[in-house]
């Protein structure tokens, strides 16, 4: 276990290098200090926060309760994406509808990659779930970088007669019928191109609509200005989100008049306009993307030559152009960024003024023009029951080159659950797009299915109407780190931190800190920083760990309060999940597939007793005897002897413990020596050598015997002596046995918090079950094969640098087509992605 202060501290610049600045006829490229402070500032956020991203590969969009629910993590690096070994813990959340987490995994990484699997019980309530997937640096970012990812999870087959929970279907039907009426009024919201509206210029104006649900919505509006006068008019497409021209009028007001989707009718305002202020246009012309910036200044006081501007883009950190020049009122300056030199992903345009003040931001998006190409041939065109699968899986360059990687395989019938609810993302779509976005983004594949004008104006106004997620400019200007401030450990193993406050809140520094491991036992000794924070680390997760942290002011005072950052963040309030339909009475496709789903897991129940079907057991009864309460500031489960002093008549008569202990505990020798006292425990030796046992107070150690003779007998609960094996827990400063002293202070029989004492239970890494999948020497078997949703899962296809690999698998006991997916990144931090189809025949 090792010991770190928080809070995190610089690492360092990286120096600038491989700079690419591209020359245009109105801006002229820049190496003055102002234009090279602005990357230095930006480079150094990726440097020293190093954000990180985190990905899901799921084996099915949609599952039955019931069903096992697979998936691969992904955690690369934000900027290059390449396979992240910096944090080696991810944890894994599935929430319910209501937002309460009901799954949690905590997942070792290796390389950046894990794999788990989550089973949904029979009884689980039908609805849409949300899956997160997060390190804890990347808390410190917020929980809106989490990858997040909305699963439908379907009742598949109707309860039987007398089953039906009436107050249930009532309670749901209650709920979807409050959302439709939310939906009702929908969201509206408008986003002037670059942020601001400024009278007299032309720009471009994002419009989204979405429901209550956070579902997009197609309506149609017309703007009107404060007279009452037809501006333009506006029509959203099924993905809710479109733009049109607006040249706003100096001191006029503009509101949009919406018609809703019952029929009826709703006004939005506009946001204000600017007299003054700048406007930055994107467009994308051909190969390039052109940059227009137009400036408005104030009627008198305008700058001789003009206003000193400055522009600077990147792609996830790395500069593509940065230029400088002078604007006057009534020009346009244009700059031209070559498509084809950007890194995929999207595009920051940021417009700064004289002063390096950020004035604009416009995103836009780079596509993949050198992607992978991943093929998979499976060895026949269709297979009979319990066939092997032979399928060859290669990844390469664009170019033909072979390539490295690491994937994961899905093989899952076509035949599945509806996908209602849920937002469809690949790796591709969340490391390119949506991992760089705030906010939800409903189904990010579709702008990377096909690429067509539509879906490119699609894109673009999706870029219009979500802002930028990594940093904001204004809080680079600062000679502070940008991880100053950040609360949470790159973790390289378990940790415990927090903060040492008093209960006023205000922090206490320099605090000494003892952490003892129950089932380690070990013991740590430290102290937190000037500001409280604190970082215990190494914790193993081979197993559950309770874990006691213990803490005093600088001056050993215990009026102290330990702040513990939680392990699972609670989930922040976001958009409501869709209802699903009442499970009554299900769709035809979904209770085909159900009829599957649950004979599947009828045989596996039946065939299989290490099985990792969901299926809850009815009618099973436990009985045991209750285990005693353990005192939280305690990390021995057994003492020698106690003493308990209610059980001592007079206790409270006594001067001192020491006093009260002596002649009643048996091994127990107590000496009075020149007005002090020593005690030995089980044994004579020389008084003249330390052979003192190991003193604590309420659990937390103590460097003599002094600090028990200011405790008074009537506030103490009892007194444990250990000796030999029982005092092995505490190692080396045992060997002389340990006299414990517990307050009544410290009673927690209301479970109230303990000052200066709180207990941790760390869990232990989750072991993923492995996909069930026999391999056939002959067809003949006595067991069925109930594979009929999901044939197979394979979480670790590494691809070696031949860029070929082969997976084996056999065919089960159902016949269908079934779609064979694989997922991943390479080496060099591109998304892979490939897909084929197999076709297994009953005929055969």
């Amino acid at each position: 276990m090792k010991y770190y202060s928080l809070r995190v501290r610089p690492i360092g610049l990286l120096a600038i290098t491989g700079l690419l600045a591209l020359t245009s006829s109105a801006f002229r490229v820049a190496d003055t200090e102002p234009v090279t402070r602005l990357v230095a500032l930006m480079q150094r956020f990726y440097v020293q926060a190093r954000p990180e991203v985190s990905y899901l590969h799921l084996d099915q969009p949609a599952y039955a309760a019931g069903e096992t629910l697979w998936f691969k993590a992904y955690v690369v690096d934000a900027q290059a994406h390449r396979p992240d070994s910096l944090s080696k813990v991810l944890y894994v959340d599935m929430m319910s509808p209501e937002q309460k987490i009901v799954f949690r995994r905590t997942l070792a990484l290796r390389g950046g990659l894990s794999e788990g699997d989550i089973v949904l019980p029979d009884t689980l309530t039908q609805g849409v779930y949300t899956l997160r997937a997060y390190t804890s640096w990347m808390r410190n970012a917020g929980q809106e970088l989490f990858f997040s990812r909305r699963i439908p999870v379907w009742q598949a087959v109707p309860p039987a007669a007398g089953e039906t929970n009436a107050s249930r279907t009532a309670a749901q039907a209650r709920k979807i019928a409050k959302a439709l009426q939310a939906s009702a009024q929908p969201d509206v919201q408008f986003f002037p191109e670059g942020g601001d509206y400024v009278a007299g210029l032309q720009t471009m104006v994002g419009v989204k609509i979405v429901d209550a649900t956070g579902h997009c919505l197609a309506l149609r509006g017309v703007v009107l200005n404060d007279r009452d006068k037809e501006v333009t008019t506006f029509t959203t497409p099924t993905l809710g989100m479109s733009s049109f021209t607006l040249t706003p009028e100096p001191g006029r007001r503009y509101r949009a008049h919406v018609v809703l989707p019952d029929g009826s009718s709703a006004d939005y305002p506009l946001p204000e306009v600017q007299s003054t202020g700048w406007v930055l246009n994107v467009r994308e012309i051909g190969a390039n993307y052109q940059v227009y910036v137009r400036h408005k200044g104030p009627a008198t006081g305008t700058t001789a030559g003009g206003e000193a501007l400055r522009v600077l883009a990147h792609v996830r950190g790395v500069p593509v152009y940065i230029g400088e020049g002078h604007i006057n009122s009534g020009e346009t300056f244009t700059a031209s960024i070559p498509k084809a030199k950007l890194p995929a992903g999207i595009v920051h345009v940021t417009l700064f003024d004289a002063q390096g003040t950020a004035q604009a931001q416009r995103l836009a998006f780079a596509p993949e023009i050198q992607g992978l190409r991943v093929t998979l041939q499976p060895d026949k065109t269709a297979y009979g029951p319990r066939q092997e699968v032979k399928l060859a899986v290669e990844v390469r360059t664009a170019t033909g080159e072979p390539v490295p990687a690491e994937l994961s395989l899905a093989v899952a019938n076509v035949a599945g659950l509806p996908e209602l609810g849920s937002s469809t993302s690949t790796i591709q779509s969340h490391l390119l797009l949506t991992s760089d976005l705030r906010g939800y983004v409903e189904n990010p594949d579709y702008y990377f299915r096909n690429n067509t004008a539509a879906t490119r104006r699609a894109l673009d106004d999706l870029l219009l109407t979500q802002g930028w997620s990594h940093f904001v400019w204004s809080t680079l200007f600062t000679d502070t780190s940008p991880i100053a401030t950040y609360d949470f450990p790159q973790e390289q193993a378990l940790t415990i931190s927090g903060q040492l406050v008093r209960p006023n809140g205000k922090p206490v520094p320099n605090g000494p800190l003892t952490v003892l491991e129950k089932k380690g036992r070990s013991v740590t000794e430290s102290n937190a920083n000037a500001a409280g924070y604190f970082l215990f680390t190494g914790f193993t997760g081979r197993d559950t760990a309770q874990v006691l942290v213990q803490a005093r002011t600088e001056k050993g005072g215990s009026n102290v309060l330990i702040r513990l950052n939680e392990l699972w963040p609670a989930p922040q309030p976001a958009w409501p999940v869709p209802f699903l339909p009442p499970a009554t009475n299900p769709a035809p496709e979904v209770a085909a597939y159900g009829q599957r789903s649950r004979q599947q897991q009828v045989l596996e129940r039946q065939y299989r007793p290490d099985t990792t079907s969901g299926m809850v057991l009815s009618n099973v009864t436990i009985s045991g005897q209750r285990a005693p309460i353990q005192d939280p500031r305690s990390i021995h489960s057994n003492a020698s002897n106690v003493l308990r002093f209610q059980d001592i008549p007079n206790a409270a008569s006594y001067n001192n413990i020491f006093e009260l202990i002596q002649g009643r505990v048996p091994g127990v020798q107590v000496f009075n020596s020149g007005g002090g006292y020593r005690m030995l425990v089980r044994g004579i030796g020389s008084l003249m050598n330390s052979t003192d046992p190991l003193y604590l107070i309420d659990g937390m150690p103590v460097s003599s015997n002094e600090a028990l003779l200011s405790i008074p007998p009537a506030t103490v609960e009892r007194v444990e002596v250990l000796k030999g094996s029982d005092a092995a827990i505490y190692g080396v400063r045992g060997s002389n046995g340990v006299l414990a002293v517990y307050t009544k202070r410290g009673s927690d029989s209301n479970n109230q918090a303990i000052s200066g004492v709180v207990v941790r239970r760390l869990p232990a890494f989750y072991r993923t079950r492995e996909f069930y999948a026999p391999r056939y020497a002959t067809a003949a078997s006595s067991k069925p094969d109930p594979r009929a949703t999901t044939l197979y899962w394979q979480p670790k296809v590494s691809v070696p640098a031949s860029g070929r690999t082969t997976v084996r698998f056999y065919t089960a006991d159902q016949g269908g087509a079934f779609r064979a997916s694989v997922e991943g990144v390479s080496a060099g931090g591109k998304p892979a992605m490939g897909e084929t189809q197999l076709l297994v025949s009953m005929q055969q």
